[in-house]
């Protein structure tokens, strides 16, 4: 059943119903009672869809993440999953992206991108809270009146509409396995830690710990790097190798694996030091066919993209609920599966 029909039926305008539908505007009780007695017994529902594409609107969605060409490439990733979602799947719903990014871990440039974003006319917003605390106290100061979804992590303490992420506490206890299989022997594995303040790092690095804790199969150790850049990271291995006479495998806890598998080629390691990482970006996937990184676990960038465009327009368009935790996968890939 249709409005032009519960109008004709009772003989009033398809605005008068319209009006009833969306108990808005004035209509007098006995024809209110009149459309919904019609309503309930055609069990009558509101098209969500068709009720959205009558604003014909622009709705925008703020992405506020990490510069896109930095860190590998994994947030071009992310943005693309997002874009192309639009493009493909949501093309007809007038979503437009507009992206917020900042440089990580500068605390000025989130303030400020973030700042932007909350200003704008964004109808929804998306994203990347890799600075743990400065999130919480920024969501907290401006209480968004709009629908937030979170990407690459979750952060305890916040409220998002939807969360796209690792279990990152199994993810770490995953690598460490990974990494342990193919280590020559027992002795000292290691963690690398580029950013110290995003919560699914520490839990990956945790959950690193947490396996050689419960195995006795090894000695874990976390090292912190200065930042994601090359030198920092050839910085932490070379501090590894020199401290370490039994170092065994190093695992690093983002995207940066290809940075470690080359600089343990260039000491001439790899046959004794088992390398691991996370994301499947083009960097690491190269280093994998050469047999520099011996494994990677991903978390579908893009796919990350997509998922919460999905919830997005589960909520603005069909106005239902969304999933609150989009559980990714823990994608384990070899040289042998890396095609």
């Amino acid at each position: 059943m249709t409005v032009n029909e519960i109008a004709k039926i009772a003989g009033v305008s398809t605005g008068t119903v319209d009006r009833v539908v969306h108990n808005r505007g004035r209509v007098s009780e006995e024809t209110r009672q009149k459309i919904l007695k019609i309503i309930e017994e055609n069990d009558y529902k509101p098209d969500p869809i068709a009720r959205f594409l009558k604003k014909k609107g622009e709705f925008k969605i703020g992405v506020l993440i990490p510069f896109v060409n930095e860190e590998s490439g994994y947030w071009q990733e992310i943005y693309d999953g997002i874009t192309e979602s639009c493009k493909n799947d949501y093309s007809s719903f007038g979503f437009k992206i507009v992206p917020y990014e900042f440089r990580r871990p500068d605390r000025n440039s989130l303030n400020e991108q973030y700042k932007k974003m909350i200003a704008s006319d964004c109808a929804a917003f998306i994203i990347a809270p890799v600075m743990q605390e400065e999130i919480l106290f920024l969501l907290s100061e401006s209480k968004p009146s709009v629908p937030y979804c979170f990407v690459d992590t979750s952060v305890p303490g916040s409220e998002p509409l939807c969360a796209a992420t690792q279990n990152p506490l199994s993810a770490g206890f995953l690598a460490a396995k990974i990494t342990r299989l193919f280590a020559k022997g027992q002795g000292t594995f290691a963690a690398i830690k580029p950013f110290s303040e995003s919560f699914n790092l520490n839990e990956r690095s945790r959950g690193f710990e947490k396996y050689f804790e419960e195995t006795k199969k090894g000695k874990a150790l976390l090292k912190i790097a200065k930042g994601a850049e090359k030198e920092q990271i050839y910085e932490a291995v070379d501090s590894l190798v020199h401290d370490c006479s039994d170092l065994q495998g190093i695992c690093i806890v983002n995207s940066e694996g290809h940075f470690v598998g080359d600089r343990i080629s260039e000491l001439g390691l790899k046959d004794k030091i088992a390398v691991t990482g996370f994301d499947l970006v083009p960097l690491n996937k190269e280093e994998i066919k050469e047999g520099k990184i011996d494994a990677l676990i991903s978390q579908d960038p893009k796919g990350q993209g997509q998922a919460v465009m999905k919830e997005i327009y589960k909520k603005i368009v069909l106005q239902s609920d969304a999933q609150k935790i989009i559980n990714m996968p823990l994608d384990i890939y070899f040289r042998e599966n890396v095609e």
